[in-house]
């Protein structure tokens, strides 16, 4: 039975997995691509906001399997099939059907970032905490605080004798934290702050609404009504360890995202297993509940393309169509452009406007105003799913 659990979780993660990269897989793409294991250690990662054990083993996976998005997507594939397995161990068929199933999750075993990885090693970790494999659960909680730094609020959880391990396993990676945390506080001011994620009623009540619906955009009613229904079901579940692995890392998350913006729903993937474990000690009508409204929430997310990942591959063939000049408010924007191969720097021909996230990076918007001032003309303006690029020509 969990064989065939596993395989349907496999194929629901394969579809529409050659979608366009977004701007922070395109990065993690270049990341990977351009430097050496040595260089991703000492280069990339005291720019990065995370630990660097993810870009080492995508680093090693591309050697082998190349660059393209489904070669990038497929580890991350990988670490969702097997957190199946693992949440199988822990909680059973039902956790692991629900967990197959679960949009959130899919999305995220779709993505060349660290969280699906982070949420495989904690639910590894909790597995073999429970059975007390001392040696795995320390081996598989420092590769996941290696992974991401979101998971370190997990610690308190694992409250043991292990724990010292853990903390002297972590010592080789503190200079690094505090230069990666100099360079959060340093950026994480107005806008940006916002978007990193910092301490908000709206962005706490995202984190079930999302765990529920996954990337699919619903009135807020509705999300309201369904996180009722789903707190409802979880409310007579007297498990410790999975009340302690789902809440303990957002409360801590959420008071500490008042000084460092952390707390975005998809940076605690790794509490949704636990999430998923509290569900599935319901009756079967809530199992069934559960999982038509994960599988319809699915559906619904596959046959809406306004719902998937910024299609920057579209925009660089719109811009490779009549090449020209690219302007941008922040070269780091480049990094999908140079992926897909835009030309970028053509002196003749149009001027490309990207006007991505542009509140961001130019928020009095003066990259047009300059534009439009030496003599320049909008002439058409194109969208490709949240990438907005405004096209120009010269009134000369």
């Amino acid at each position: 039975m969990i064989f065939l659990i596993i395989l349907a979780g496999l194929i629901l993660r394969l579809i529409n997995l050659n979608q366009s990269l977004w701007l922070d897989e395109a990065i993690t793409a270049l990341a990977v691509k351009n430097n050496s294991f040595g260089e991703i250690l000492t280069k990339f990662s005291p720019g990065d906001f995370h630990p660097p054990l993810y870009y080492l083993l995508l680093k090693f996976w591309t050697i082998l399997f190349g660059y393209s998005e489904i070669a990038l997507r497929f580890p991350s594939v990988i670490f969702g099939v097997l957190t199946i397995y693992f949440l199988y161990k822990i909680g059973g068929k039902k956790a692991a059907v629900l967990m197959a199933v679960n949009p959130l999750v899919i999305y995220y075993s779709q993505e060349a970032r660290m969280y699906s990885l982070a949420m495989l090693l904690i639910t590894a970790s909790v597995w073999f905490f429970v059975k007390k494999s001392k040696k795995l659960f320390v081996l598989f909680f420092l590769a996941a605080l290696y992974t991401d730094y979101v998971p370190w609020l997990m610690i308190p959880v694992f409250l043991s004798r292990e724990i010292f391990w853990i903390i002297l396993g972590l010592s080789p990676l503190i200079p690094l934290l505090l230069v990666q945390i100099g360079a959060i506080l340093g950026s994480s001011s107005g806008t940006w702050g916002d978007i990193l994620g910092r301490a908000s009623l709206k962005n706490l009540f995202l984190v079930p609404a999302k765990f529920i619906f996954g990337r699919i955009s619903l009135p807020i009613g509705v999300y309201a009504v369904f996180t009722a229904i789903y707190g409802y079901f979880i409310i007579s579940s007297r498990n410790k360890i999975f009340w302690k692995w789902f809440l303990v890392p957002l409360v801590l998350g959420f008071f500490l995202s008042f000084k460092i913006p952390i707390f975005t729903y998809f940076r605690f993937l790794f509490v949704l297993p636990a999430f998923i474990l509290l569900l599935s000690q319901g009756s079967k009508k809530v199992i069934l509940f559960v999982f038509v409204i994960s599988l319809g929430s699915l559906i619904y997310f596959n046959f809406n393309q306004r719902f998937w990942r910024e299609d920057w591959r579209s925009a660089t063939a719109y811009i490779n169509s009549v090449p020209g000049k690219v302007i941008m408010p922040n070269m780091a924007q480049s990094a999908p452009l140079e992926y897909y191969g835009a030309i970028m720097n053509k002196n003749e021909g149009p001027v490309y406007l990207l006007r991505y996230v542009q509140e961001i990076f130019d928020p009095e918007d003066n990259l047009r105003k300059n534009l439009e001032n030496s003599g320049y003309k909008k002439i058409t303006e194109k969208s490709f799913n949240g990438v907005l690029i405004w096209t120009y020509e010269s009134r000369n």
